[in-house]
């Protein structure tokens, strides 16, 4: 119930949040048109930065929403929203002209981080799959993508290859019993460490019989009487306690002597045989001065006494809180020193973390998980809402039927005979009823269908015409043409006109510079006004709904009554139709048959048909596979191995940092400074939004291009995992064995199955191998060209926007490949950055993390600036080698050196070194040629250049 009213509150917030955004964007279009790329940049930054709060907010929105009129409404905003937020993104794009966006001064002025702004895993993935197609898909036995043993292109060693694997070995007759197969390197590093365990107690055990022999007074064990000395003590016993040594328990101080009690003083008491004797009173004798002289001198003696032992027993207890004092003192001193040395390390380590030289590797995930938990648990009840929903519309439209139906159909049955009734008596009679296509009788009862007057004109028109001349009519038709073609002629000048100024504003443009109109359509898109009208829509309809009482979220009946209610009335519209189309025959033969007229049965009407482009038919492609049933289209590609499960991997393991100094060089410096591996990362992401459930703009086809090592397995496997998305294998190895003349089939079965298990991702391995523009000698057999023969027209040109299908193509060496038809297949390309020193940063922590023992004060500043350049696959597989499980254990006497991970690239029987300069400028080169934003950036950068070289050689010239 709480949860129910935070989530509203949320909502109401969020709402406010939205009406915000619009009125900053509706003050931003009151802007004057300007020029400057600068103020433009940093106003659609700023709206930018907005839509992200905003999207994250309804996105959390409709991720915890149960009821399911109010989720529909926050699914059109969301949806709105993404679309509005991705045009500002391309917007900022072609202003930088790059793939990659800065907007750090927006963050400047909203106070807000860079994580603020970047794009995050939507609430929807992984997407959902029918449950049909998801048992089917289980049920196949699937290779993996990578296979396990061999070298990733991240160089990362997963933990899971180190586990043994399950295989099916055939045991008796057809059965399959699962076995363990055994590890024999984990075998060997068992009894290796036995041995050493063996032996090392061996050792210990001679040195303590060495001591015993030679130093016995040291280490025997002394008496008890030696040991302990003045120490008080005293034993007790409690029964039923198990004795924990064997000692003889002894009370020294016990009275061992009988008191005798005095049980004549009781009250209510007598003794047996006792008898109470009266005193006899004796004569008082007064006591002497001898006497008194005697008992004065003893109670002298005994008061010294007394104060001698008083003296004694405050000496005593004065020495006694002399030794406590002492020893609280001796106490409070090592506590306080202990006290000190854990503060002085605190605050040593304090010190360290905040200047970056590690990080606390043991964050407080408790409240994160609970949280995540509460909001996975409320997502989960979000179908049982929906089908409660679907119930409801069912049910209450069944009650309609059965409740207003009948009065519903004689009604319109009566409105529709009136209707007959007044066509007969104004003008002897009945006017055919529309089409289903047009209207049916929903455009009788509402009056909008031609009326008797209207008719009787056209018929009394229809007279005059036959009694003119052929000139007459000759002379009208010609004024018709040429009416026609001077509509036609001032069309074609229009559209000549605009084409005209569309140029000369192209042309003005490159001579002057874009002119930025925040009242034109680029900015006023219709994402902005579907955010506009559904929000004021939801404030209408929702004015009078208070959504805090509501908290069991169940639907608003009054709506569903009234949508039901309209529904059936159509349906009720659509019978009448039938039954009076009929009876309008049978009046018309009967009017035809007084008026001895010949009947003519009308022509029936035929809707509509779409065409095309062009106003042919559109013809559909014929699809062999047809006939073919998911289940043998599943079979069949899992025969030819393109159906494949791959690693679990997310792109948090994609590490590298963010480029923080891009924006001051790109903006202020003029300069074009090359992303972060973070900016990779965020991007990627954000092309990832429309292969979920709801509408948003993505991609059909990405490549990623870069050196070895790069991880460009790694995110092609994150992008499969994040999005629960299908793989298909289509990489030249795969389509190897298949036919020439089978590969169109081949790849509209492909298609076809992507389609059906989507979201799915196509991916392409080595995609240079498919466009050679020469193929080597040795895959000359495998004949890679023809799957980029028919790649582009069997594929990407038949993905449709609403596809969530993706296809994904990797390359290290795309210098080899044709540009063209590379460059015509996939949308996006982007080259991955080489890793720079923040990278590198985090990359040796996250090599060094995953082993506990690695000291974590390790000199990684000095290590990354030494090591800035290496790919992350060189760096990952470093760490593998070094901290083996032999050197793992000896840092308790040899500690890590990050001279043994230098050695490693170095001192090795073939050095490892980074790519080189020249190597990657290959591929920044080729990058330029296939990007269009590269291109027209490099061709800026090489204006800024010229223009400053020609102010230099003025200033020079001046000075002289």
């Amino acid at each position: 119930m709480a949860q129910a009213k935070a989530v509203a509150k949320f909502w109401i917030t969020t709402t406010d949040l939205l009406d915000h955004v619009l009125k900053y964007e509706k003050r931003m279009q009151l802007a004057e048109p300007t020029k400057d790329g600068r103020i433009v940049h940093r106003l659609v930054s700023n709206l930018f930065c907005r839509y992200v709060q905003l999207c994250r907010s309804l996105e959390r929105c409709y991720d915890q929403t149960l009821q399911v009129q109010k989720r529909a409404v926050i699914q059109q905003l969301l949806e709105a929203g993404q679309a509005r937020m991705f045009e500002l993104r391309t917007k900022l794009q072609e202003i930088e002209l790059s793939e990659f966006v800065y907007v750090d001064g927006a963050l400047q002025e909203q106070h807000l981080i860079p994580d603020d702004v970047l794009a995050v895993r939507p609430c929807y993935f992984p997407a959902r799959r029918p449950d049909e197609l998801q048992a089917l898909l289980d049920a196949q036995k699937l290779p993996p993508f990578i296979e396990p043993g061999s070298d990733a292109e991240d160089g990362s060693s997963s933990d899971e290859s180190e586990q043994p694997e399950e295989e099916q070995v055939p045991v008796g007759k057809g059965i399959n019993r699962p076995v363990v197969k055994r590890d024999r390197r984990k075998e060997r590093l068992q009894a290796a460490l036995n041995l050493i365990t063996a032996h090392e107690r061996a050792r210990q055990a001679r040195v303590r019989q060495t001591n015993f022999r030679l130093h016995p007074d040291r280490y025997y064990p002394k008496p008890i009487d030696e040991e302990i000395v003045d120490v008080p003590y005293e034993f007790f016993y409690r029964p039923g306690q198990f004795m924990l040594y064997p000692v003889k328990r002894t009370v020294y101080n016990w009275d061992f002597r009988m008191k005798k009690k005095d049980v004549v003083h009781f009250a209510y008491y007598a003794p047996p045989g006792w008898e109470e004797q009266t005193v006899r009173l004796a004569s008082v004798r007064w006591p002497d001065a001898k006497e008194l002289a005697l008992k004065q001198q003893a109670e002298e003696e005994a008061a010294a006494e007394l104060a001698q032992a008083e003296a004694a027993k405050r000496l005593e207890e004065a020495l006694e809180r002399i030794r406590l004092n002492r020893a609280a003192a001796k106490i409070q001193h090592y506590w306080r020193k202990f006290k000190a040395l854990k503060t002085q390390k605190k605050h040593r380590f304090d010190r360290s973390k905040f200047l970056g030289l590690f990080d606390d590797y043991e964050p407080k995930l408790g409240d994160a998980l609970a949280v995540a938990e509460v909001r996975a648990a409320r997502r989960a009840r979000q179908p049982e809402f929906d089908r409660s929903f679907v119930a409801a519309i069912a049910d209450e439209k069944a009650r309609i039927l059965r409740i207003r139906g009948p009065a519903l159909l004689e009604d319109i049955t009566d409105l529709v005979r009136a209707w007959f009734r007044e066509w007969y008596d104004e003008t002897l009679a009945f006017d055919l009823i529309p089409e289903p296509f047009q209207g049916g009788t929903v455009l009788i009862v509402r009056g909008e269908t031609l009326t008797p007057l209207e008719y009787l004109a056209l018929e009394r028109q229809k007279q005059l015409d036959k009694l003119k001349t052929p000139e007459q009519r000759k002379k009208e038709a010609d004024a018709k043409k040429a009416a026609k073609e001077r509509e036609q002629e001032k069309k074609r000048e229009e559209k000549a006109r605009l084409k005209e100024l569309a140029r000369e504003k192209r042309a003005r443009e490159r001579k002057e510079g874009k002119t930025y109109d925040f009242t034109e359509p680029e900015f006023m898109t219709n994402a902005y006004l579907t955010l506009e009208e559904t929000l004021a829509r939801y404030r209408k309809d929702w004015a009078f709904v208070n959504e805090l009482d509501n908290l069991q979220d169940l639907p608003i009946m009054e709506w569903i009554t009234l949508d039901k209610f309209a529904e059936v009335h159509q349906e009720l519209h659509a019978e009448v139709h039938e039954l009076l189309k009929s009876e309008r025959e049978l009046l018309q033969m009967a009017l035809c048959k007084d008026e001895r007229m010949k009947y003519k049965p009308p022509k029936p009407k035929k809707p509509p048909r779409a065409k095309g482009a062009k106003g042919k038919k559109r013809k559909e492609p014929i699809d062999p596979t047809a006939d073919l049933s998911v289940e043998s289209i599943l079979n069949e590609l899992v025969e030819r191995n393109v159906l494949k499960t791959c690693r679990k991997r997310t792109f948090e393991d994609y590490i590298g940092d963010f480029n923080y100094a891009a924006f001051e060089r790109r903006n202020r410096l003029e300069q074009d400074p090359p992303p972060g591996m973070g900016e990779v990362r965020a991007i990627l992401q954000s092309y990832l939004y429309g292969m979920g459930p709801l509408d948003a703009p993505k991609p059909k086809s990405l490549c990623l291009v870069g050196p070895s090592g790069y991880g460009k397995t790694l995110l092609l496997e994150a992008i499969c995992n994040e999005t629960g998305s299908t793989l298909f294998d289509l990489s030249v190895d795969t389509c190897g064995p298949i036919e020439p003349n089978n590969m169109a089939y081949f790849l509209q079965l492909v298609l076809r199955a992507a389609r059906l298990l989507q979201p799915s991702v196509l991916a392409i391995e080595g995609v240079h191998r498919a466009f050679y523009k020469k193929v080597p000698q040795p895959e000359q057999p495998l004949d890679p060209a023809k799957l980029g023969k028919h790649l582009f027209k069997l594929i990407v040109k038949q993905l449709k926007p609403e596809d969530k299908v993706l296809l994904v193509g990797t390359s290290d060496q795309p210098w080899v490949a044709k540009v063209g038809p590379l460059k015509k297949c996939f949308d996006k390309i982007l080259l991955l950055p080489r890793p720079d020193y923040g990278s590198t940063v985090l990359l040796w922590q996250y090599a060094l993390r995953r082993f506990p023992t690695v000291p974590r004060d390790l000199n990684l500043s000095a290590l990354a600036k030494v090591t800035t350049g290496y790919s992350a696959g060189q760096i990952l597989e470093c760490a593998r080698q070094v901290l083996h499980i032999r050197r793992r254990m000896q840092f308790g006497r040899k500690p890590l050196q990050v001279g043994e991970l230098l050695d490693h690239f170095l001192a090795g029987a073939t050095p490892q070194y980074p790519i080189a300069d020249k190597e990657y400028e290959k591929f920044v080169k080729w990058h330029r040629k296939v990007d269009k934003l590269a291109k027209q950036r490099a061709k800026v950068m090489r204006e800024r250049q010229l223009l400053a070289e020609q102010m230099a050689a003025k200033a020079a010239g001046a000075k002289k």
